[in-house]
Parts: structure tokens; sequence; C-alpha cells
């Protein structure tokens, strides 16, 4: 599996999904870099069937009316650390994971995971 991380979370926590085996690119990567706009984002996530990760609710919307991306982790955590932030990637990745074989939308949360059909 694939996973495009958006550039509001920090590039480390695609470390967990390629420990596990997965591939990874945070938007820093791409070619415009962090400035990739988030139809850019979608694109790159339908050609390459990636797994988007962002805490915008723009790629939540566009999920709801398109499909586009076409799996999406609404990372929805306020305010948390970036140390916090990663330290629930590292705990939650496997789940994230085994999730996204049965659902193509999961809110994560700081307490719970919420995966919706």
């Amino acid at each position: 599996m694939k996973f495009i991380i958006d550039a509001h979370l920090p590039k480390a926590i695609g470390s967990y999904f390629i420990e596990l085996g997965h591939e990874t690119v945070h938007t820093s990567d791409l070619v415009l870099g962090n400035k990739t706009d988030d139809q850019d984002i979608t694109k790159i996530a339908n050609e390459e069937n990636a797994v988007v990760i962002s805490k915008d609710n723009d790629f939540y919307h566009s999920f709801l009316l398109f499909r586009k991306p076409p799996k999406l982790i609404l990372v929805k955590v306020g305010n948390m650390k970036l140390a916090d932030v990663k330290a629930l990637f590292q705990r939650e990745a496997e789940k994230l994971l085994d999730l996204l074989g049965n659902y193509d939308l999961i809110e994560l949360h700081k307490d719970k995971i919420i995966a919706i059909d």
C-alpha cells in the first residue's frame, strides 16, 4: 500500500508504515513540495491508488462527494504536539492498515479510531 502524507503532518509518521512494508511519500518530497495543492495530491493518489493522510477537511469533503482520494485517513487530533502525533501513529499503524483492508475512510482521533462505510 502507498501513503501520501500531507504537509501539516510530520514526515516521520511514514516510517511506521515503511517498517510494515509499505511505501510513503510526504508532500515535501513532491515536485512542488508542501505547496502542492489538494487537487494535485488527490490526482496523484488516484493515479497511484494511494491513501492520503491529512488533517485537511477539504479531503474529507472531496471523498464524500467524489470518492477522491480513493482512501483517506483524516487526522482529527487538534493541536497535538508533533511527538504525540508520531507516538499515536506508531501505536496505531497496524490497526490503521487492518482497517484500510475493509474501509476507505478512517478518522484518527487522540483516543479512538472511527472507520466509516
